[in-house]
């Protein structure tokens, strides 16, 4: 069964991503920030087994900005529609139409989600209709779906801290099977990057093999991850 694997990302300028990080540090510092989480997705994902991994990127005129991020194993898609349910909709349409039988999405970019939850999500399509990767935020860090139902993403606030719960509703009002993974968090703000921070210092001393060697050295250098 054919699979794909896809992950959000948005042009590493200031103001286009990590407002909020840009308030916790200053824009320039967010921007490298933003740009090394990226980078050290795409490397790591690079080489898990699926059969098409794909950069959908935003905004339009970004393909040669984030095409620098990213290496040969990842084709470059342009997001289509305004809201994160709107472009995951118009994604799992594209999954689907280009023949796969399983996509899973990374919703968020921090840098630590582990490869057993990507891996567990493809595992869990075999049966289940979508899988969840929920955050500790109550939003969402990965999606999967095995099946085309473009309306559970559609209608509501992606904003809102209550995405997982909403899909969650979707989910059940429709009849689909779910499937979840672990919780996992976010790096959106200062709170999410000093969690961060502390998670790569236990990765170092444990000798974690998913350690983001781009970020850790960025947080090094800022005096976060030491």
């Amino acid at each position: 069964m054919s699979t794909l694997l896809g992950l959000l990302a948005r042009n590493p300028q200031a103001g286009l991503a990590k407002p909020a990080l840009a308030d916790a540090l200053d824009a320039p510092t967010s921007v490298k920030l933003y740009r090394s989480f990226i980078m050290d997705l795409c490397e790591r994902f690079a080489h898990l087994s699926a059969d098409v991994r794909v950069l959908c990127y935003a905004p339009r005129g970004a393909r040669a900005a984030v095409s620098l991020l990213a290496s040969r194993h990842w084709r470059l898609v342009q997001q289509q529609g305004g809201s994160r349910g709107q472009i995951l909709a118009s994604l799992f349409e594209y999954a689907f139409r280009m023949g796969h039988q399983r996509a899973v999405v990374l919703v968020t970019d921090c840098p630590t989600v582990p490869d057993s939850a990507v891996i567990e999500a493809f595992d869990r399509l075999l049966i289940d209709d979508v899988v969840l990767g929920p955050t500790t935020a109550g939003g969402i860090y990965l999606v999967g779906m095995s099946l085309e139902r473009p309306e559970l993403f559609l209608g509501f606030d992606w904003n809102d801290a209550g995405v997982f719960d909403a899909l969650v509703d979707r989910a059940e009002a429709f009849g689909l099977v779910l499937g979840l993974v672990p919780h996992w968090y976010e790096v959106n703000d200062r709170a999410g990057l000093d969690l961060l921070a502390s998670h790569l210092r236990a990765l170092a001393v444990v000798g974690g093999e998913s350690l983001p060697k781009r970020t850790q050295l960025l947080l090094q250098r800022l005096r976060l991850a030491e």
